[in-house]
């Protein structure tokens, strides 16, 4: 029933109970006077009232209804400006501990400056104001295929790595690092395991186990590096991840790099097994990052890198190989180190556009090698030329994946980013160990390789490599002789 409706119910009710209760008492006036007169006169004046009272009610109805409309005018406008207002962020907290106070039965919310948010962008974080956690990893499938009828070594399917990667930031001064890797003769441990205060963008300090400065193809990420294994003469020097401290940053307007620091010379995992330290250093300069007036060099890197100490170790079952892994310089037995390691290189890379183009040449100096009566020096010098070409023209990246113009996608037109790479190296050694029989093989191995490189999307990759190496003397895999091989290899590639 309507408010109104009622309202008229009920006078109308009163007015008759009135008229009920009065009668008897009319009644008696009636005795005294004429009792129909009387009677009509007074019927008349209470329809008279009752019907003021009607007026009176039916004004009340109409200005209530004016109220209302101009109350929820109101509310609709105050509705507008509030939704204007939560978008500006100065306003988000009065407006929420308004909303509180009106709402009274809902939970009050975390303040969004300590809230955690989750992410996911080249890993899955976990973001708070002052710190940050995010977890990765990746994983390289592939395959080895022997193009000679007679090599020795099988063609196989393997997983070349398998990593998983925490790193983080606490209270925004310091980052962290646990990097390990599950495959392999170091199944399960520790690839890299620092703290790092990082303060300052020109001196940062950096201090567990961490990859040496030295090389620019051994601290690019093996994800990304332009062929499937790094260049023979880098992993026959570069020094990869070891125990100690080092700092490191960017100085003059970010266009010089550098880094240096003291490790314990043994490699990952592993103690000092002397009181000197090895010390290595690498910088990097690009003295047209800057430039607008020549937009075409602004990709132009020169650097060079230098380590030394006092390295003593056991030699015997290593080896320098193919990108195949044949080994063509093996150590005897009888090589053990007892003195100096001295390396050192150069370094160019230029990148514009979908055009690549690195170089480096590295030498290395170790001292007394071999066992009594037997010793000898060697020296291990060489060098690569890298060159790639992106096809579908996004531009060549450093040290990072292409991200594609259109990911892999062929009911949209989507084919992912291609890249072509060529690459030629050498590596050479004295023939000093050879000839005392504490190594054997070649002194002289060079390869050529040719690949290409897809990327359906930026966190994944595949890459089909030929390589052609030759040797300068034969060399003896399981009785078989060899002066040079071919190789296929492929890899496909993920991370996260």
């Amino acid at each position: 029933m309507k408010r109104g409706t009622l309202t008229q119910a009920l006078v109308f009710g009163f007015w008759r109970a009135a008229v009920i209760c009065l009668c008897p008492f009319l009644g008696s006036l009636a005795l005294a006077q004429d009792p129909e007169k009387e009677l009509r006169e007074r019927i008349e004046k209470l329809e008279q009232v009752i019907q003021d009272y009607k007026k009176i009610m039916e004004a009340h109805e109409e200005e209530l209804k004016r109220v209302k409309e101009a109350m929820n005018k109101h509310a609709a406008s105050v509705d507008q400006k509030a939704q204007a207002a939560v978008q500006k962020s100065e306003h988000r907290e009065y407006l929420g501990h308004l909303m509180q106070s009106l709402r009274l039965t809902e939970k009050e919310k975390t303040p969004e400056e300590k809230r955690l948010e989750t992410v996911y962008d080249e890993g899955f974080y976990l973001k708070g104001a002052d710190d940050q956690l995010r977890i990765g990893g990746w994983l390289q499938a592939d395959s080895r295929w022997f193009l000679d009828s007679e090599h020795p070594e099988n063609d196989t399917f393997l997983i070349r790595r398998a990593r998983l990667d925490i790193r983080g930031v606490l209270e925004n001064d310091w980052a962290y690092r646990l990097y390990g890797t599950f495959i392999g003769e170091r199944n399960g441990i520790l690839q890299e395991g620092w703290l790092e205060y990082r303060k300052y963008g020109a001196l940062r300090i950096r201090a567990g186990q961490v990859f040496e400065p030295f090389s620019m193809e051994a601290v690019y990420s093996s994800r990304w590096v332009d062929f499937a294994e790094r260049a023979m003469i880098v992993n026959a020097l570069a020094p990869q991840e070891d125990i100690g401290i080092m700092v490191f940053g960017k100085v003059y307007n970010d266009q010089i790099v550098y880094a240096m620091g003291f490790f314990n010379g043994q490699g990952r995992n592993r103690e000092a097994v002397v009181d000197d330290k090895d010390f290595t250093t690498r910088l990097v300069y690009s003295p047209f990052l800057h430039s607008d007036g020549l937009p075409w060099l602004k990709g132009l890197y020169v650097g060079g890198s230098f380590s030394t100490g006092n390295n003593e170790r056991d030699l015997s079952g290593s080896d320098f190989n193919t990108q195949a892994f044949t080994p063509f310089f093996d150590f005897t037995e009888e090589a053990v180190m007892d003195d100096r390691l001295t390396r050192w290189g150069l370094e160019l890379e230029y990148l514009y556009g979908p055009f690549s183009a690195k170089s480096e040449y590295l030498s290395g100096h170790f001292e007394k090698i071999g066992t009594a009566p037997r010793f000898s020096d060697l020296d291990v010098r060489g060098f690569y030329v890298n060159l790639g070409y992106v096809l579908t023209g996004e531009d060549a990246p450093r040290d990072f994946s292409i991200k594609p113009l259109h990911v892999f996608d062929p009911a949209n037109g989507g084919w992912g980013s291609w890249q072509v790479v060529g690459r030629y190296q050498t590596l050479r050694t004295d023939r000093g160990l050879l000839d005392l029989g504490l190594a054997r093989g070649t002194d002289d191995a060079k390869s050529v390789t040719l690949g290409l490189n897809w990327y359906p999307n930026r966190h994944m990759r595949f890459q089909f490599n030929y390589d052609h190496a030759w040797f300068d003397e034969d060399i003896i895999i399981q009785d078989i002789r060899l002066d040079n091989e071919d190789t296929f290899i492929t890899r496909f590639l993920y991370d996260f």
